[in-house]
């Protein structure tokens, strides 16, 4: 049997007894009251609780009970179970609060199959579709707290052994609303990680948590300032800090996000003024002069909000101080608490369960630790969000048990109750001042997993200027999907410019492409990092001429290639990047006994790199593609112009079977917190060429951009003007994510 994380409770009260009796002056001798905090809810805001939980260490002010709501709870529980001031503050100084408010893993640490997928021009957000019942149901929140949840493990460990939260050095209730009854719950035992993420649920922002038979949500709808819950638990003087944010004024609401906010200060503030109106004379009120300097939503500036916290509890100081104790006595009452003896165990066994469609070894395989390691919360961290990333998941959480005298973990995956299979809208749109546009729509749906090993099946609905409709299956081929297959179909149309060896930038002729037919691809995932793959893709097409010359007329095609791809993508993001890499290298053969009408050879080599310093992000790239022999036909030309693809021209406006183009793009973070926003500017330069011989640096094309950029819900938007070197010049409205455009539409 493992010893226990601390002395038991009541060696600890006997030492403090004796010494009471033995350094206590006689003033002191007559039993204390008993002091506890309740600690309110307001987001950010309650890192103020920190700075007041400093002053009444420097007034030695004893505290018996602890009571927290929301931001409150995590506070309040963390220096329940142990932790110090110091122990809280790095805390809040290392979590990624960026991370905690996203349930997928960091992008550069995702598989490369979902990494594709951003790609594309789908939503990432997304309700499920649950097949056994053809219903469309939408998720239960907008984050469903899996980051959160091992944030609050990691740092909830020292106490992983305690269920009733009277056995923690200091006694402590997490507040919780009942969303179904509406009632108060104060969470007095269990596990303390979940009873705190409970506490700070808020609706349709955070998933509720389920803890017996009650469904818990954010306790500020019900007691946001929780004076009752710590009197309850014996608090004869309660320390209350009120934390709750301002409410707006006529003219601070002006949209539906601003509305929602208020209506919820409303109801916070409404039970808040209910606990305040409960406290006695002798109880102490503190309201943190924190104003609209942090706001609930800035995890930033939870420091600024602790050092606020100080300064409310000081002009308090006087009240205050009448409960401090003398320096033996306070030396004596906190020996008596006790701090955590707290080692990481070793682990005897490790469990999973499984509750989900996929094969064990999905899980299993993606989790590394093994009976007589040490558990290494950082390991698990990241062993997890490996397990996250199949995107079968509504959570995957661990906890450590203790059964028969040994140490285990337990690892739960709970599949998505909203349904693994899904549908995505998709819009991206691209318009010039020139007159220049190009729109498209669509919808996806994908069933998912199609089997045990997580395969997926998507078919994919494309309405506009460049229509489509495309089904494709991708399967791994082993457990740790180090192997793939991919089949594809479909039909899809597109727009081709042609300009002749001697008509300038005007196009000689435009057709419409259609073109119907296949692929198979296999392959060699390289972690998650990058991606091997040989296609064969089979399909037959027309080219119809809309406008032009008519020397260059309608025809049909077929094609069949073979393609072997290097496909690199280490960014950080794919809508504004900050850090990482994104590149490939091809190589195409056409062959009439693969079954194209045209024998060629291509090859295409690109290269981006982000970086970043600050607010300020910097971006470079090149990329190079063109045929190494036979005669390109115009359906495999390389396209070039647009939106940092040689701003000033039209979309896709130059074509040609060589090509080239090289680019800088400067980013600067504006700060903003609803939605991230940006101004930059670019410079690039490159053309396309008819023929081999005719390529050289005197006729390269130039461009240039300054812009502003949102990362919205619906994909990276643009508001730019671009000018190019022949003076030609436009003003963008871009959504989309225009330095992925390829040369060529493979």
């Amino acid at each position: 049997m493992h010893s226990p994380l601390w002395p038991p409770r009541w060696a600890l009260r006997l030492c403090a007894v004796l010494a009471l009796v033995l350094l206590a002056p006689a003033a002191f001798a007559g039993e204390r009251p008993k002091i506890g905090l309740a600690l309110g809810g307001g987001g950010a805001r309650g890192g103020a609780h920190l700075g007041v939980l400093k002053r009444l260490e420097e007034l030695r002010i004893p505290v018996d009970y602890i009571a927290g709501t929301s931001m409150g709870a995590v506070v309040g529980g963390l220096y329940a179970q142990g932790l110090s001031t110091d122990d809280i503050e790095q805390a809040m100084k290392d979590i990624d609060w960026s991370a905690i408010f996203n349930d997928k893993p960091p992008r550069e640490e995702r598989r490369f199959r979902r990494k594709q997928d951003d790609r594309t021009f789908l939503i990432d957000r997304r309700p499920g579709v649950i097949e056994a019942e053809r219903r469309v149901e939408l998720v239960p929140a907008l984050i469903q707290g899996q980051s959160l949840e091992l944030a609050l493990r990691r740092y909830t460990l020292p106490a992983l052994e305690v269920y009733d939260f009277d056995e923690l050095p200091i006694p402590f209730r997490a507040v919780a609303t009942d969303v179904v009854t509406g009632e108060v719950v104060s969470l007095g035992e269990g596990d303390l990680a979940t009873a705190i993420r409970a506490s700070m649920a808020v609706p349709a922002v955070f998933a509720p948590v389920e803890v017996g038979d009650r469904l818990l949500v954010d306790g500020g709808l019900a007691m946001n300032l929780p004076v009752s819950a710590v009197r309850s638990m014996g608090a004869d003087i309660v320390i209350a800090v009120d934390v709750g944010g301002p409410r707006r004024t006529r003219e601070e609401i002006g949209n539906i996000l601003q509305m929602l906010d208020q209506v919820a200060s409303l109801v916070t503030a409404r039970n808040t003024e209910d606990e305040i109106a409960k406290l006695k004379p002798r109880d102490v009120l503190i309201v943190p002069p924190l104003g609209r300097e942090v706001g609930a939503s800035q995890f930033d500036r939870l420091l600024q909000a602790a050092a606020i916290g100080e300064q409310g509890a000081d002009e308090k100081r006087a009240e205050l101080a009448r409960l401090g104790l003398p320096p033996a006595q306070y030396t004596a009452h906190r020996a008596a608490r006790g701090q955590p003896d707290f080692a990481l165990p070793v682990v005897d066994f490790v469990e999973i369960e499984n509750n989900s469609r996929l094969d064990d070894a999905l899980i299993t395989g993606r989790i590394t630790l093994k009976p007589g390691d040490r558990l290494d919360p950082n390991i698990m961290d990241r062993d997890i969000a490996q397990v996250v990333d199949q995107d079968n998941f509504e959570s995957v959480r661990y906890r450590v048990v203790e059964r028969e005298g040994k140490t285990g973990v337990v690892i739960t995956a709970q599949e998505k109750s909203w349904g693994t299979s899904s549908l995505q809208g998709g819009l991206e749109l691209s318009s010039s001042g020139g007159g220049d546009s190009f729109f498209n729509i669509g919808l996806a749906y994908t069933m998912a997993p199609v089997n045990r090993l997580n395969a997926e099946w998507r078919t994919a609905l494309r309405l506009g200027e460049e229509p489509g409709l495309t089904t494709s299956l991708y399967q791994p081929l082993d457990a740790a999907e180090r192997w793939y297959l991919e089949l594809g179909a479909g039909v899809v149309s597109n727009n081709l410019r042609v300009l002749g060896p001697d008509s300038g930038d005007t196009p000689v002729a435009e057709y419409q492409l259609v073109r119907w037919g296949g692929l198979v691809e296999g392959g060699r995932n390289l972690g998650n990092w990058g991606r091997l793959g040989l296609r064969y893709s089979r399909y037959a097409g027309d080219a119809d001429r809309q406008v032009g010359d008519p020397g260059f007329p309608s025809y049909t095609f077929d094609v069949g290639e073979l393609q072997l791809g290097l496909s690199v993508d280490t960014l950080d993001s794919l809508n504004f990047p900050r850090s990482g890499w994104l590149g490939g290298v091809y190589g195409v053969l056409a062959r009439d006994w693969l079954g194209s009408s045209d024998d060629y050879e291509l090859a295409s080599l690109s290269l981006l790199r982000a970086g970043t310093w600050g607010r300020d992000s910097l971006l470079g790239g090149f990329s190079l593609a063109g045929s190494f022999g036979g005669d390109t036909p115009p359906q495999s030309y390389f396209r070039l112009g647009g939106f940092l693809n040689l701003s000033g021209y039209n979309q896709r406006d130059l074509s040609g079977p060589y090509a080239a183009l090289a680019r800088t793009i400067y980013l600067r973070d504006l700060g903003t917190t609803l939605v991230r926003t940006y101004a930059g500017a670019s410079f690039e330069l490159g053309n396309v060429w008819p023929d081999r011989d005719e390529i050289g640096f005197d006729d390269l094309r130039f461009g240039g951009s300054l812009f502003l950029g949102a990362d919205t819900i619906l994909g990276p938007v643009y508001l730019g003007y671009g000018i190019a070197d022949t003076g030609d010049s436009a003003l963008y409205l871009f959504l989309g994510r225009p330095w992925l455009g390829s040369l060529r539409e493979w």
